[in-house]
């Protein structure tokens, strides 16, 4: 067959979409792409479709899928420079290194890596097609044919290929994708090398790419030194954290022997470390250090990378740069968009890049004769195929997306729609529903994707503090299948993965969704195809920007809309991975991703015990209960515990006041935290109001906040202030919550003389804290602070039932009720006045509830909660790990091994119904 001319480089308009729709393509389905690109006749394409099919077969025959892999990549990453250290990373090497080996036995393993081998050295003859084109070669095109002929049943021996790689899965290249990389980049950099490190033509040299993004940029360097006269050029590929080209030991010692030179390639890196890694792995098994060079576009200054000589190509100098220049994106714009070439004038405005991994877009204002100017703009998207998405989901979505005009060498021009309105809650849940319809996928295969941190594994990994060293056992085996259930879609498509509310533009009650294609390919990884996680996006975006209300709605917004109902601890999931991970106007800084992820738990935690309870009784006291009256409790370590790295609570601490809320008691809440974090807590509960800052402002919700102290913390912060390495809560207020960071990233509480320095200047005394040293004005107490704000609430010089608390700023609290209660873990300077629980935290708590009630929390018809669905019993079972301290964890281990074997069966049994 005579492959057919390559298409006009402008190529036709939009149409419906092409080649796989799922960014995680299997190896079969890229088959069939890569045929089809051939027989057109375009290169880049079929470059691109081959060097996705290799690195989705390399990682399974490198053994990506096995569990050993999680021991390696453990003790790798707590490596470090000590003797122990080393010893640790040669023995992850060598277990990789004998997984491969004891793999590379099956015979059904070695006609995979025959025909792996086979498909590289077709993608290097593409890859020299793209840096040189020329008609497709007729026995280039045979070759493809054979090797895309395993998947379709034309050759024998096919069945046991696509036993062993049939479901692996291709993962977007950061570089073609959301980086703006071109071949040309590494022609230059192969030119710059010879430059630095003129070398015999003869000599041989092995280029190794760092997977991803290696598996295209490999084949492409490989083939510019080619072109540039080297005669013997060798490739391959490797993940960082695998033993290096297992299996090609014999030929790594043949060029150690004959002196060959390693180029190690990847995407512009941030700290290098993945790069170093390889490297070091290269020096390892025998290259020295001055045979190993590192080649990598870069978008700032190049990493410094020890021994290892780095030749960088500096981001001014990339080929994009002259795409993006006016005078070629105004030639775009006059040959591409119609009737722009007889306009008098064409404005271009500067390329601008909002951040690492992000595209260059231009604004661009056409001036027509006879009418009104015309907002453009062009953008970078990608190379080939991937850049062509943008164009092809934009076809999909109309009156959703802006109008997409052009699209040539991995450029778009599309129509600007000014705004200036905030997208509705409505709008944005319509975009969800819509986009799920028109992109929606076969099956959700981000389950797949172990070791390259789709949502699910990063909703995991956020959970691993909570089985401490036990953490790289005990995650995969309770976290990870709850996160991964908790996400899987059941109505699956290609997410926008950039929904923050600043990725929006409308006016007059209409929006257009900027942005659209750009998170299906993102360089953050982040796999999803579930609606929960665009939906989260912009949840916590509203919220970041002081609109919790609006953000509520996005997601009953878009249950109304589709039926599809999404359950509280997979919209929880969804959020706190967006909080860590996600982009745009989402919360930065760490005390404000804290708070964030805080409030997606207490969300949680209030929908699965708090709704359908009545409100509070309103005036003094209230309630119907046996007894009822006013309960103060603690936060830190009574209510909540913050091994997450954020503050959260736990099903006993919320069924304990879930018991006191249904039993007519009226909570009140009495802390050291900020008054914001106050304000969130009583909001979620329900709550009647609280003291925040121990007692310096009291806050009733629908009121302005009434501070107690007479000055702020103005003076500590600015002494703290000049001290690099202490750091100050940005939500205190009236108090100063100083921490101070040591060098691994922990933050601890000030050493005594540090403490007793600032107090002394500042007429501050101090609360101690294993994370913080709170510094609270003189006349400030919990205790004062709760007789105000009973008196604000109606009922002054009343007393408290019950207090729980557990620390020294808890002593005149506890005294003041009829009942104080104190955890295990509290001082014992506090036993004197309270009834000290056998549990330690919430448990204790709800001991302290049991007492208060003549029964436990829930042991009653009337305090009992509903039964939590699968998913949500499985998450409370792990937010439940620390809440009765080490002595209560086996008990709770086993907890979560039950629930997570109940949500698998649950979930094994809607998949068969659906």
């Amino acid at each position: 067959m005579t492959p057919r001319p390559p298409p006009d480089p402008a190529g036709p308009g939009p149409g419906p979409l092409a080649g796989p729709a799922d960014p995680h393509a299997t190896v079969a389905e890229l088959a069939g792409c890569l045929t089809g690109a051939a027989r057109d006749g375009q290169a880049l394409d079929a470059f691109l479709y081959a060097a996705g099919m290799l690195q989705a077969a390399e990682d399974r025959l490198a053994g990506s899928w096995m569990v050993p892999r999680r021991l390696v990549r453990h003790l790798q990453d707590g490596a470090d420079p000590t003797a122990g250290g080393r010893a640790g990373a040669r023995g992850a090497a060598a277990l990789e290194r004998a997984a491969v080996t004891l793999a590379g036995r099956a015979p059904a393993l070695g006609t995979a890596a025959r025909w792996v081998r086979a498909l590289a050295g077709a993608t290097d003859e593409l890859a020299a097609l793209v840096l040189r084109p020329a008609p497709f070669p007729s026995v280039l095109y045979r070759r493809l044919e054979r090797l895309t002929g395993w998947w379709d049943g034309r050759s024998a021996g096919g069945a046991g290929l696509r036993r062993v790689l049939g479901s692996a899965v291709r993962r977007p290249p950061s570089c073609f994708c959301s980086f703006d990389q071109y071949p040309d980049d590494l022609v230059e950099l192969a030119r710059r090398f010879d430059a630095v490190r003129p070398l015999p033509a003869d000599l041989p040299l092995l280029v190794v790419g760092v997977r991803t993004s290696g598996s295209y940029l490999g084949p492409l360097l490989a083939a510019a030194l080619r072109q540039a006269g080297h005669r013997a050029v060798l490739g391959g590929t490797v993940r960082p954290g695998q033993a290096v080209l297992a299996g090609r030991e014999r030929e790594l010692a043949w060029l150690v022997a004959a002196g060959g030179q390693v180029l190690v390639v990847d995407d512009p890196p941030v700290t290098g470390r993945s790069l170093l890694e390889v490297a070091s792995g290269l020096h390892a098994r025998g290259f020295a250090a001055d045979a190993v060079s590192v080649l990598v576009a870069v978008e700032r200054e190049p990493p410094d990378l020890g021994p290892f000589r780095v030749v960088a190509l500096p981001g001014s100098d990339w080929r994009v740069q002259e795409l993006v220049s006016p005078a070629a994106v105004e030639a775009l714009v006059r040959r591409s968009v119609p009737g722009a070439a007889d306009w008098p004038r064409l404005e271009v405005g500067p390329a601008v890049c909002p951040g690492r991994g992000l595209h260059r877009s231009l604004p661009v204002t056409g001036h027509p004769a006879d009418g009104p100017p015309v907002p453009l703009r062009v953008e970078t998207v990608g190379l080939g195929h991937l850049g062509r998405r943008a164009a092809e989901y934009a076809a999909a979505l109309p009156g959703l997306v802006p109008e997409v005009l052009a699209l040539e060498g991995g450029l778009m021009v599309r129509r600007e729609q000014p705004g200036d309105t905030p997208v509705s809650a409505e709008a944005a849940s319509r975009y969800v529903a819509a986009r799920q319809r028109a992109l929606a996928l076969g099956a959700d295969r981000t389950a797949r994707l172990v070791g390259r941190g789709p949502v699910w594994e990063e909703a995991g990994r956020l959970f691993a503090p909570l089985f401490g060293r036990w953490s790289a056992v005990l995650r995969p085996l309770l976290a990870d299948p709850v996160a991964r259930e908790l996400t899987r879609a059941a109505r699956p498509y290609v997410v926008d993965g950039r929904t923050s509310a600043g990725r929006w533009t409308g006016r007059d009650g209409r929006w257009a969704k900027t942005d659209w294609a750009e998170g299906a390919f993102s360089h953050l990884d982040l796999a999803s195809c579930d609606p929960a996680w665009d939906l989260a996006g912009l949840a916590v975006s509203l919220t970041a920007l002081g609109r919790p209300g609006r953000a509520a709605e996005v997601r009953t917004g878009y249950e109304r809309l589709t039926g599809e109902r999404i359950g509280a601890a997979r919209w929880c999931l969804a959020q706190l991975v967006q909080v860590q991970h996600g982009s745009g106007d989402l919360p930065a800084g760490r005390a404000a991703r804290r708070r964030a992820s805080a409030r997606a738990v207490q969300g949680f935690l209030a929908e699965e015990y708090l709704d359908g309870l009545p409100a509070p009784p309103e005036g003094a006291g209230g309630g119907d209960g046996p007894g009822a009256g006013w309960c103060v409790l603690d936060l830190d370590g009574v209510l909540e515990t913050d091994p997450l790295g954020f503050p959260a609570g736990s099903p006993l601490g919320m069924l304990a006041l879930r018991a006191l809320r249904a039993h007519g008691f009226r909570p009140l809440l009495a802390t050291g935290r900020s008054l914001p974090e106050l304000q969130d807590r009583c909001l979620a509960y329900g709550l009647a109001g609280g003291v925040a800052e121990y007692g310096a402002v009291v806050h009733l919700p629908g009121r302005p906040p009434l501070p107690l102290a007479d000055r702020d913390g103005a003076g500590v912060r600015a002494l703290a202030a000049r001290s690099a390495d202490l750091e100050v809560d940005p939500l205190a207020r009236w108090t100063a919550r100083v921490s101070r960071r040591q060098p691994d990233g922990r933050r601890t509480g000030l050493d005594g003389r540090t403490a007793e320095r600032i107090a002394a200047a500042t007429g501050t005394r101090t609360v101690r804290g294993e994370q913080q040293t709170d510094f609270l004005p003189p006349g400030v107490g919990k205790a004062a602070g709760v007789r105000a704000l009973l008196a604000e609430l109606g009922d002054p010089g009343a007393v408290p039932v019950f207090a729980a608390g557990d620390g020294p700023a808890d002593l005149e609290l506890l005294r003041l009720a009829r009942l104080g209660v104190a955890p295990a873990h509290a001082p014992a300077e506090l036993r004197s006045v309270a009834r000290v629980s056998a549990a330690a935290y919430q448990a204790g708590l709800a001991e302290g509830v049991a007492a208060l009630l003549g029964h436990r929390p829930g042991g009653c018809p009337r305090c009992r909660p509903p039964r939590p669905a699968p998913g949500s019993r499985a998450l409370l079972a792990l937010l439940a790990l620390p809440e009765a301290g080490r002595a209560g964890m086996p008990a709770r281990l086993a907890e979560l091994s039950l629930a997570v074997g109940a949500l698998a069966l649950s979930g094994e049994r809607e998949r068969e119904r659906g």
